[in-house]
């Protein structure tokens, strides 16, 4: 008989992480068991986590999930159904972060490009309290873009990261503001309604929310573990007038951050 572990109480997690998934059923168990090992050794018993998968497959990647959660992993899983998944990744995040019951919470994809074992030094500043959002990093340092695939998605991901930095001046303090893989407080987005679409939601993360002090990881994009990469035409017409959008309100952004800032100060 399978023994079922006892889940956290809410006041009990304290880091969160949200992992949106589109037809990743080969990789779930490998990450849940790669993820759970880094975690325990770096968090220790102490600190209880959670681990959110928002999936929008249409192929078996729930069943997988649901198998996790079965067996006593601290797993939690929301089935977006079609027709019922709006913002495409980035609402699914978005979903997540409204699930999350940690204080930190990270973000990560599925197909094990982000290796499970590079989360704890994503915490270790929030948890130090050195830094309030921090992102992978795969250009400096040890960073290595090595699992994109090929020479011209080396080519856009490089040229897009400068558009960026050149377009959106809050996103210059990360060096990978196109990363699919970071953490932060939650203190950060309170009262902030995202406005996710499509991928890239690190940057609108940093570009609306409330930072005083950013950190980048550098790691290793290591190769998918199994499945197709999600990126395509649409994808990128999707994030371009997103960015448009970013770029058009950043004064407005400002303004609503000092807003939010003095509604917290008032209570």
């Amino acid at each position: 008989m399978a023994v079922v572990a006892e889940r956290p109480r809410e006041d009990d997690v304290q880091v969160t992480v949200v992992v949106p998934t589109r037809n990743e059923a080969p990789n779930i168990a490998l990450l849940v068991e790669r993820l759970g090992a880094a975690l325990r050794k770096s968090l220790g018993p102490g600190v209880a986590w959670e681990l959110i998968f928002v999936d929008d497959s249409d192929d078996d990647t729930p069943e997988a999930i649901q198998a996790q959660v079965d067996a006593g992993r601290p797993v939690q899983l929301h089935h977006r159904r079609p027709g019922c998944r709006p913002g495409g990744l980035g609402g699914a995040v978005q979903d997540g972060f409204a699930a999350a019951r940690g204080q930190l919470v990270a973000v990560m994809d599925a197909d094990l490009q982000h290796p499970p074992e590079i989360l704890p030094l994503l915490l270790a500043p929030l948890m130090a309290g050195d830094a309030d959002l921090v992102s992978g990093n795969r250009y400096a340092g040890i960073g290595d873009r090595g699992g994109l695939a090929g020479p011209w998605r080396r080519l856009v991901a490089s040229s897009s990261r400068l558009l960026v930095h050149a377009v959106i001046p809050r996103s210059r303090a990360l060096s990978d503001p196109m990363s699919g893989l970071f953490a932060f407080e939650r203190e950060g987005l309170r009262g902030l309604d995202l406005q996710a679409n499509g991928f890239k939601i690190l940057l609108e993360v940093v570009t609306r929310g409330d930072w005083k002090s950013v950190g980048n990881v550098s790691y290793r994009f290591d190769r998918r573990h199994a499945g197709r990469s999600k990126a395509s035409l649409r994808q990128g017409w999707l994030f371009s007038r997103h960015l448009l959008h970013l770029a058009r309100t950043t004064r407005r952004s400002a303004d609503e951050l000092a807003a939010r800032r003095r509604a917290v100060a008032g209570g």
